[in-house]
């Protein structure tokens, strides 16, 4: 199935899909995989390959991540919601371990994207969960106070991400904004805007990893990058940098709880659409 084969209908749905994903990565900090990744899953269905498929779904979507992270990190840096000595030291430890998973993945072929889907759903579940039982009482208002820990003490947040995104290719959000919020105490805004700031960071060595990586086998010939998928990718990628700083405008007017119970239903939408659809 070449590119030419997808209907009008499709690309304004990417672009919708773009747009949501991109206000959403903004909004609740991160980084919009989780919407993504079930659109190149849907993409790659559609073509007879086998072994390639995790690497399609992973590289596409860090792609927009990467840039969705970009755009709100300008904003957020901009309204002073987050520290980039502390994003650093985050992005690093992730980008060790993120590199070492995926050359382990790749060494072993290890490519099971059932597999995937269930610690996808797994780490949504444990997250939300957690988030759920953590949040602040109803009419109590959250200290907004800012205190940065010792940067090592990000280290292991960034460590866990970097898993996660080997294996998802979510930004590692649905990691670091708990660990950020309830391990390290920062504020719940606070800790959307350097998530957000991370993301970029995790992204960008694995998303080189598979953009120059040559494919067993290309679905777009000509009009790919390794495997980046330039047709399908790129009006994503408009949108979603587009949307993306609305929604932290969105987040910064909302209460802590409120941001919560949209980032659960967002996380429950999610698994059922993979474990049943």
């Amino acid at each position: 199935m070449d590119f030419t084969d997808y209907s009008i209908w499709f690309f304004l749905g990417i672009i919708l899909l773009g747009f949501a994903g991109g206000f959403l990565a903004g909004m609740l900090g991160v980084g919009g995989g989780l919407v993504f990744v079930p659109v190149f899953q849907e993409i790659v269905k559609n073509h007879a390959i086998s072994a390639d498929k995790v690497p399609y779904v992973l590289a596409n979507s860090l792609l927009i991540v990467f840039v969705v992270g970009i755009s709100g990190s300008i904003k957020h840096i901009k309204i002073k919601n987050t520290n980039l000595a502390a994003a650093l030291a985050t992005g690093l430890a992730a980008v060790f371990s993120s590199l070492l998973l995926s050359y382990i993945l790749r060494y072993f072929h290890i490519n099971d994207q059932k597999m995937f889907n269930y610690i996808f759903c797994a780490i949504l579940l444990v997250t939300g969960l957690r988030m759920w039982y953590g949040k602040a009482p109803k009419g109590s208002v959250e200290d907004e106070t800012i205190t940065i820990p010792k940067l090592k003490n990000f280290i292991p947040a960034g460590l866990i991400a970097g898993l996660i995104t080997a294996i998802t290719g979510l930004g590692g959000g649905v990691i670091l904004i708990p660990y950020f919020n309830k391990v390290l105490k920062l504020p719940i805004k606070f800790s959307t805007g350097l998530s957000l700031t991370v993301i970029p960071i995790i992204a960008l060595p694995l998303l080189l990893f598979y953009m120059f990586n040559k494919p067993e086998m290309e679905l777009f010939k000509g009009l790919q990058t390794g495997h980046i998928l330039w047709p399908t990718v790129v009006p994503m990628i408009v949108a979603a940098a587009i949307a993306s700083p609305y929604g932290i405008k969105t987040a910064q007017k909302m209460s802590s709880n409120t941001l919560l119970i949209i980032f659960l239903i967002f996380i429950a939408v999610n698994m059922t659409k993979i474990l049943f659809f």
